[in-house]
Formats: structure tokens, sequence, C-alpha cells
């Protein structure tokens, strides 16, 4: 893939990525006060939270297609390797396990809360899930700034020669 089109796509990543984790951040707030608001706010609330959490999954779309065809059209050192079974790129799935596991996951029970909210079923949004959530964040960005280099297969350094002279 051209460098100028794989760049275009990773400022898209990136800003969905922006934009859903600060969607997620917004509505699992929203939802916390909500339990504890006047009657009357209740309408508005539900509103708010259902528009935030519209444009949570567009930019979760957003960020799932642009890093799939991120994946799948780079990495290891053939051309068409991608990242699914590149070498060392085991940092690669453990980072996918995260997000499926510790945002998704996440960005689906929020979503669910949204609905009963609207219906009246002001449930306490469970504290894990900010837990869960913060913990999945911090390690996926971790391995995506270092997992390369710490998953990397090292080479030995040839053993010397001794020259015979």
């Amino acid at each position: 893939m051209n460098e100028d089109v794989q760049l275009w796509l990773r400022a898209g990543h990136v800003i969905s990525l922006f934009l859903w984790i600060g969607g997620l951040f917004s509505v699992y707030w929203l939802l916390r006060l909500h339990q504890h608001a006047p009657k009357d706010s209740h309408e508005k609330l539900t509103l708010m939270e259902r528009s935030i959490a519209l444009s949570m999954d567009l930019a979760a779309a957003g960020a799932i297609i642009t890093g799939l065809v991120m994946a799948l059209t780079k990495g290891g050192t053939h051309p068409t390797t991608n990242l699914f079974a590149a070498p060392g790129a085991g940092w690669f799935h453990i980072k996918l396990t995260l997000v499926v596991l510790g945002v998704l996951s996440v960005h689906g029970m929020l979503r669910a809360r949204i609905k009963r909210f609207g219906k009246g079923d002001f449930k306490p949004v469970p504290q894990w899930l900010w837990s869960v959530f913060m913990v999945s964040i911090t390690v996926i960005v971790i391995l995506v700034f270092r997992g390369p280099k710490m998953f990397a297969k090292t080479v030995a350094p040839a053993p010397a020669v001794e020259s015979v002279r």
C-alpha cells in the first residue's frame, strides 16, 4: 500500500480513537450522574446520552475499519505479510484481545445501560466497568508504543572468530 494512504489511514484511526474513547468517558460519567439526577431532567439526560453514544458508535466503526485495513495491509518484513501473521506480532494479538474484551465490551454495556435508563430502569453503572476500561486503555497504549520492540525476535550475535596468523 502507498505510504501516503497508510498515513491517512493512521490519522483516521487516531482521530476515530480519540472520539470513541472520549465518547465512552462522557457516556460513563453521564450515566453515573443520571441515576442521581432529579426526575424532571431524566429525559434530557437520556437524549444527551443517546446522541453522544451515536457519535461514539460511528467513531468506533471508523477506528475498527481503519485499524483492520492497516493491519491487513502491512507488517513483517515481507510486503504481503499482514500484522495477523507477522513474526513477532504477539503484541498485536494481545492488543486486539484487550480491544475486544476491555473496550468493546464496555461499549456494549454502556449502550445497554442507556437503553435501560431510557425505559426508567436506573440500576447503577458498576464501578468495576471504569477500572476494566482504564486498565485496558493503558495496556493498549503501552503495547502500541512498546510492543513491537518488546516482542521483536532478538538475534544472538554471531560468535567472534579469531583469526589465525
